[in-house]
């Protein structure tokens, strides 16, 4: 049975190591040489989290409890495998 929470679990924006210094005192993503590798993460971890066709999430039992909120290793790399350009496991 698949649990996810009903709350947005999108990254909402880059890390403030991204962020760099113009000579103005203002900071761009955009000047940051690793922006465009940033952005081609944010994107695949939102189609990751996406309730339909992301990767699955489901509660786990663990000894004597249970874990809510988790994927397995094998959940994805098999999505990785249909939804990414990938060539091996």
């Amino acid at each position: 049975m698949a649990h996810r929470h009903s709350s947005s679990r999108r990254t909402d924006s880059l890390p403030s190591s991204v962020a760099t210094p113009l000579g103005n005192g203002q900071h761009t993503h955009e000047d940051n040489p690793n922006h465009l590798v940033y952005k081609k993460m944010e994107t695949i971890i939102e189609r990751m989290q996406d309730e339909s066709t992301g990767v699955p999430v489901r509660t786990v039992k663990s000894f004597m409890s249970k874990v809510p909120s988790v994927f397995t290793g094998q959940d994805l790399v098999s999505w990785m495998m249909r939804n990414l350009d990938v060539e091996d496991q």
